[in-house]
């Protein structure tokens, strides 16, 4: 395996998948909770009919909006920089970090294992896969949604290069 300014040379290139470290998840899950609150109030405000309820309303729906924009923007400016990636490649795996460097990558041939949790609920769902490795830390990184692509892949791979 040779080392390149972007990562080590893992053969071609099989897929690109999103994935995201364990502050990308947390940040998914306050956006959620947050607009979910939000509306909770809009819907409060709606019902009690306060003074100055128009006020009160215009605020809490701006707050929305802007988390909203921040979240429109902030994907632009990963998918930009190539950030929050899963590389599949021949010869093994690479993760990219929020703007784009290497945040971790193992080839298949030093992988002595993969574990998998996932978790679904009503403001988050989530896969974490976790890479065991030989001799090093293991390559942790989390596969946001129901049932997204990636886990399906990876795991085939996985089972081609002779993991259970």
């Amino acid at each position: 395996m040779r080392e390149t300014r972007s990562g080590p040379e893992l053969g071609r290139r099989i897929g690109t998948y999103h994935a995201v470290g364990i502050m990308g998840a947390l940040a998914q899950f306050a956006l959620r909770t947050i607009t979910l609150l939000a509306l909770v109030m809009i819907g409060a405000l709606v019902w009690i009919r306060p003074d100055s309820t128009l006020l009160k309303s215009s605020v809490t729906a701006a707050v929305v909006i802007v988390l909203f924009g921040l979240r429109l923007a902030w994907r632009f400016v990963t998918a930009r920089c190539g950030g929050n990636q899963c590389r599949l490649h021949q010869g093994g795996v690479v993760v990219t970090g929020p703007f784009g460097g290497v945040r971790g990558a193992v080839a298949w041939r030093e992988v002595t294992g993969l574990r998998r949790m996932s978790n679904a609920s009503l403001l988050m769902a989530f896969h974490r896969m976790e890479l065991e490795r030989r001799g090093g830390p293991p390559l942790t990184f989390i596969a946001l949604g129901f049932e997204p692509a990636l886990v399906e892949v990876l795991v085939k791979l996985a089972a081609r290069n002779g993991l259970e």
